[in-house]
């Protein structure tokens, strides 16, 4: 496993609290709208960030930060998870989370040590054959679903989140998601950013709208306890 990104401070990365976010290098999802894929990738060109240096940081900013935000790439693709989360979670400091849901059993582990207090994980798609197209390569969705209901039978604090992208992500799509996802806490719409995408000009280059999107959310909201939307929709 390598760290290939460190962020002092974040104020976007957990729901509004201040953290201190870590970029694990690689994925086993190559999502063709990834905007983060240098990191999903582990490029070469990224430097590998000291753990040392990381904790020497939070040490020093320990008043400061409520958490840590693991993310990546996807950090459950490595079993040295559970040794940074332990670090991480050293003097106090409590752990997010970021995943694609594609490992339940080791997620299952994290929970029931104690080692994450909050996990954020992506909803690619509508659970259908459509989910192998928005990951970049053939996914079970059982084991998607295996996630979802991990996350609501063992009661940690928990959102999930999808990239609105056009053709992957359709406004019909909203009954289906939100009948999977039902009673969640909390459902996180993104913006997508074509500009960034893995497959350049994936989708057209096209993202939806400010009244779009809303839209989206307004439909989900019958189904799940809170919709957001995060990104800059026009």
């Amino acid at each position: 496993m390598r760290v290939v990104g460190f962020q002092e401070t974040s104020l976007v990365d957990w729901d509004g609290r201040i953290a201190a976010v870590v970029f694990v290098g690689g994925c086993n999802f190559t999502c063709p709208f990834c905007h983060n894929h240098a990191v999903a990738d582990d490029d070469s060109g990224l430097a590998t960030v000291s753990l040392e240096d990381i904790g020497r940081t939070l040490h020093r900013k320990r008043d400061w930060y409520y958490g840590v935000v693991i993310t990546g790439g996807e950090p459950m693709l490595h079993p040295e998870i559970f040794d940074l989360c332990r670090q991480m979670k050293q003097g106090g400091r409590k752990v997010k989370l970021d995943t694609n849901g594609s490992f339940p059993y080791p997620l299952k582990d994290l929970i029931e040590l104690r080692l994450v207090d909050y996990v954020a994980m992506d909803i690619k798609a509508p659970l259908t054959d459509r989910y192998s197209a928005a990951c970049g390569h053939p996914v079970e969705v059982a084991v998607i679903r295996r996630s979802i209901r991990l996350l609501r039978e063992t009661g940690i604090e928990h959102e999930f989140r999808t990239t609105l992208v056009p053709g992957l992500v359709n406004p019909e799509d909203m009954p289906a998601i939100g009948a999977e996802l039902a009673d969640a806490p909390r459902v996180v719409l993104q913006h997508f950013q074509p500009a960034a995408a893995r497959v350049p000009g994936y989708a057209g280059g096209r993202t939806y709208s400010q009244a779009e999107a809303e839209a989206m959310a307004e439909s989900l909201r019958p189904f799940v306890k809170e919709v957001r939307l995060r990104g800059k929709f026009l």
